[in-house]
């Protein structure tokens, strides 16, 4: 008689870091963008480079980001960039927040935009984790978008 391992026991006890001198914390998903009484569908990317500075509960480091949502209307584009703020833990879950500016282009309109973000990896495989994420786009106070993806380390060249 087989015995089985449940699927939770084989997953990974700490989520896969990144973004330091070593490596590049990488996250792809879909996305979700609420504008007024409008749902844009799409796609965002983003990246955490080197660590500025670690403290006791965690570390700062340099995160940009690239998403495209569609509306019936036209295609929101943000390209931002600024800083992410990963607490230390020792569980299978660690959050983050970050704040970042850049610019939002739709309809041939282009804004300079502060946007702030809550989110968390979750461990899932052992190069992956599930990232779920929450940002606010500040100067309209109507615009969120909601993140569900992947993230995973990529090694920097030497």
């Amino acid at each position: 008689m087989a015995l089985g391992v449940p699927a939770v026991a084989l997953a990974q006890n700490r989520p896969v870091q990144g973004g330091d001198n070593h490596t590049v914390l990488v996250g792809a998903g879909v996305t979700f963008l609420n504008v007024s009484e409008s749902t844009g569908f799409g796609v965002a990317g983003n990246a955490l480079f080197n660590t500025l500075k670690t403290t006791g509960n965690g570390r700062i480091g340099i995160v940009a980001d690239l998403g495209l949502n569609h509306f019936d209307g036209g295609t929101v584009t943000t390209i931002m960039g600024g800083a992410r703020y990963t607490f230390t833990t020792s569980g299978k879950v660690v959050p983050y927040g970050q704040f970042l500016v850049g610019f939002v282009h739709c309809c041939g309109d282009t804004d300079f935009d502060p946007n702030i973000g809550f989110g968390v990896d979750v461990a899932w495989r052992p190069n992956l984790n599930f990232r779920g994420e929450i940002s606010f786009i500040l100067a309209d106070p109507d615009a969120t978008r909601f993140f569900f993806g992947v993230s995973l380390p990529i090694n920097k060249k030497k």
